[in-house]
């Protein structure tokens, strides 16, 4: 195997950091969509399994934006909640959309990768906190109707 120098090695960390804190958005996306297809939708439990299923399919389809706009619609959350997932959602686009392209001078730097491996560990950190407070969310409706 080859040894990578210094700055490859921290480049190579850069951008696994950013594919974990993608990974841990994108399960903060499929938690909603589980939220708003099963757990707030009050006609999902009576469908038949089909209809459940093309519920899903439909729900797994949407943005973290779009989903979060049909939540609001099936109920409203505690403030802290709201602002929590508004903060996620903003940070999600801004890392999908824009995040190389504005670190695209601290990429270049052994200082500027720092601050982005920094900055990841933390993005990555923020959305699995998310992901596992809507995660217990639904497992607490799985268990109250016997899944």
């Amino acid at each position: 195997m080859e040894e990578l120098d210094e700055n490859a090695q921290q480049r190579r960390e850069t951008f696994a950091l950013y594919g974990l804190a993608m990974y841990h958005a994108q399960c903060v996306e499929k938690s909603l969509a589980i939220l708003v297809s099963s757990v707030f939708n009050k006609d999902f439990l009576p469908s038949n399994p089909d209809h459940r299923g093309e519920i899903q399919d439909e729900v797994f389809s949407k943005t973290i934006g779009k989903l979060m706009t049909r939540m609001r619609k099936q109920i409203s959350f505690p403030p802290d909640l709201d602002r929590t997932l508004d903060d996620a959602w903003q940070k999600r686009n801004w890392l999908a959309h824009d995040y190389f392209w504005v670190r695209a001078a601290e990429i270049m730097t052994t200082r500027g990768r720092k601050k982005m491996i920094e900055e990841l560990t933390g993005l990555s950190d923020f959305f699995s906190e998310v992901d596992s407070h809507l995660v217990s969310i639904y497992e607490k409706w799985s268990k109250r109707i016997g899944i």
